[in-house]
C-alpha cells in the first residue's frame, strides 16, 4: 500500500500548506506567491499565518517571508471552523464549540421555555440552530 502525503489544503480562498521543515515551507510559500503574481493576484500577508506543531513546550521560530515581509507566527488558528493549536490537542476546539452551543442555548432560553411555543417549533429551532452551531465544521474532524 502506498502512503499518501498531503501538503496542501485548499478551500475557496483559504489555503493551508504543510511542510516538515521551515526551508520546505518557505519554498512552498515562494512558489505559491509567484503563482499568484503570475495570475495578477497577491497574497495578503496580514491574513497569512505560520504555526509550528510541536509536542513539547519549546517554541521553534519559523521565519517565513513573502517578498520582504515577515509572516506572523501564531500558537493557534481557526481553519474551516476548527481550532488548531501548536500542540495538536483538540480540547480547546471542543471547549470552544461547547461554549458556542451554551451561548446559543442561553440566548434561546426564553423562547424555548415559553408556553406559547409548540414542541414542533422548539424541535425545529433546536435542530436548526443549536445542533448546527455545535456541529459546524464536524465534517472535517479527524480522530
Amino acid at each position: 500500500m502506498h502512503e499518501l502525503l498531503v501538503k496542501c489544503f485548499l478551500y475557496a480562498d483559504d489555503q493551508v500548506l504543510l511542510a516538515s521543515s521551515a526551508e520546505e515551507l518557505q519554498e512552498m510559500v515562494t512558489a505559491m506567491s509567484g503563482a499568484f503574481v503570475r495570475k495578477g493576484m497577491k497574497m495578503n500577508v496580514r491574513k497569512t499565518k505560520v504555526m509550528v506543531f510541536e509536542r513539547d513546550e519549546a517554541v521553534t521560530d519559523c521565519n517565513i517571508v513573502i517578498g520582504d515581509e515577515q509572516i506572523e507566527q501564531v500558537k493557534e488558528f481557526v481553519y474551516l471552523g476548527s481550532k488548531f493549536t501548536r500542540d495538536g490537542n483538540c480540547e480547546s476546539d471542543i471547549e470552544r464549540r461547547v461554549n458556542a452551543g451554551n451561548m446559543v442555548n442561553g440566548t434561546l432560553h426564553s423562547f424555548m421555555s415559553s408556553r406559547k411555543v409548540s414542541n414542533k417549533a422548539r424541535l425545529a429551532v433546536h435542530e436548526g440552530v443549536l445542533v448546527t452551531t455545535l456541529m459546524y465544521g464536524s465534517e472535517s474532524w479527524v480522530w
